[in-house]
């Protein structure tokens, strides 16, 4: 059975790169300008979301279970930092800041999607190596950590403050709340984070997922057979 774990992840990364394709070459198009913010700004703070998350709840884990952890650990805030200085440059573009305003579009979007693809690769390495070092119970529980992290988590990129440790911790709770300050004053859109299958549901057959509304299926269930009720 796929791990809850591994689905929501997998899940996530579907989603921030369906934003990417849908804000791509869209900041041409006339008369629609607050599309291409909403877009945008739909997949930058997604993704600042989703990496943030990754650093609180994954990354402590990582160091600890994997014999190479801190190796590992380092690579990933390597190339999470690369992602993240290509999204502020995405952003600065879109609202026209000085120092970007001669990058070609062409060259900004390459940039920002051949950092995700990278990113994306290296947390599937990650995860997939982590999973046999996890209890069952862990898959399920550390799934929902990064859901409930991603929903308090900043919502615009930070490549150049502390991303673990103490340090870590307090720069992502001082800059969750004042990106969320700045979303409401500006009315910036942020997407709802990807829910993991719910406790509840997760081993019901497909049919009993679907009849219950449940919104992400896990796949690896039967078509019709529902669970047995625990007594």
């Amino acid at each position: 059975m796929t791990s809850t774990l591994e689905l929501t992840v997998t899940a996530t990364q579907q989603s921030l790169e369906e934003r990417l394709r849908e804000a791509t070459g869209r900041t041409t198009v006339r008369g629609k300008p607050r599309d291409t913010y909403a877009r945008t700004d739909a997949f930058l703070a997604a993704t600042s979301r989703h990496l943030a998350a990754v650093d609180e709840v994954l990354l402590p884990i990582v160091r600890k279970r994997l014999p190479d952890g801190p190796d590992r650990v380092h690579e990933y805030l390597q190339q999470s930092r690369h992602l993240e200085v290509a999204m502020v440059l995405l952003k600065a573009r879109l609202y026209g800041e000085a120092q970007t305003v001669r990058l070609p579009w062409p060259r900004v979007w390459r940039d920002v999607r051949t950092e995700l693809e990278k990113h994306n690769q290296l947390e599937r390495k990650l995860v997939t190596d982590l999973l046999p070092n996890l209890e069952t119970e862990e898959h399920s529980t550390l799934a929902h950590s990064v859901y409930r992290s991603e929903i308090k988590a900043p919502t615009r990129p930070h490549p150049f403050l502390p991303h673990t440790g103490f340090f870590g911790s307090v720069a992502r709770r001082l800059w969750g709340t004042a990106d969320r300050f700045w979303d409401a004053a500006q009315g910036r859109i942020v997407p709802e984070p990807v829910r993991p299958p719910s406790r509840e549901h997760s081993h019901d057959s497909l049919m009993a997922q679907w009849l219950m509304a449940e919104p992400h299926f896990d796949q690896s269930a039967t078509v019709i057979d529902h669970k047995r009720s625990r007594d």
